[in-house]
């Protein structure tokens, strides 16, 4: 399989041990959600996943590469791209400068490969391309989010995953959020954490159900 294949994973803080025993796999043209209250383990399980966090136990595993124990550049150059909780974008920073700063990361280290992905980008968020030199943090939160998800897609991801995306959003920028994200589906794999059933049923192919730091099993 050339998807993402996390197996018996672990991990938390420090000696704090926030989720155990998960296991999944999402192929490299598929989508699937997590779902769950707060507090069940969806965050740190991302964090851990994308070399944030150290594993505990288990493995992540991108196609034949084992990325358990590697940092998270290595994971970031292996493809795996996270749009976090509360977008965390530089909010000094121009639009611009915000996408440049993935150029360390992935393939995008080529300059024609990341003017390549940069246009690509352009092309399907129009509304970022008509202000890349306005400062980041004077953009609408729809806009912002928008930025978040342009930034994890520079580095030309082979898995996109994006924690809580509709958090703090109006009902109308969510529809185009999950247009946008329909857009996506199929050119890499997704793996989407939300609290919002009806968004996680319309993108994905799947939905886990995570609680108290584990997934439970399906019906």
């Amino acid at each position: 399989m050339s998807g993402l294949r996390v197996e018996g994973l672990a991990g938390g803080y420090g000696p704090l041990r926030v989720f155990a025993g998960v296991s999944f796999e999402v192929g490299p043209e598929n989508t699937i959600g997590i779902l769950g209250p707060n507090g069940a383990g969806k965050t740190t399980l991302l964090k851990t996943v994308v070399g944030l966090l150290p594993a505990m136990a288990g493995q992540v595993r991108l196609g034949d590469l084992d990325l358990t124990r590697e940092p998270a550049y290595a994971h970031a150059r292996a493809g795996i791209a996270l749009v976090p909780e509360g977008r965390q974008i530089l909010a000094t920073l121009t639009v611009r400068d915000n996408l440049a700063l993935t150029r360390a990361a992935g393939p995008g280290r080529d300059p024609a490969v990341f003017k390549t992905q940069f246009d690509e980008v352009m092309r399907l968020f129009p509304r970022l391309a008509e202000r890349l030199d306005q400062q980041a943090g004077s953009l609408s939160g729809g806009e912002q989010q928008m930025l978040a998800i342009a930034r994890a897609l520079m580095i030309r991801p082979r898995v996109l995953m994006l924690d809580e995306p509709t958090q703090g959003l109006a009902p109308v920028i969510i529809r185009g959020l999950a247009d946008t994200l329909s857009a996506l589906k199929g050119r890499f794999a997704i793996i989407l954490i939300e609290q919002n059933r009806a968004f996680l049923e319309r993108l994905t192919d799947q939905v886990l159900v995570m609680r108290n730091g584990r997934i439970e099993p399906r019906a």
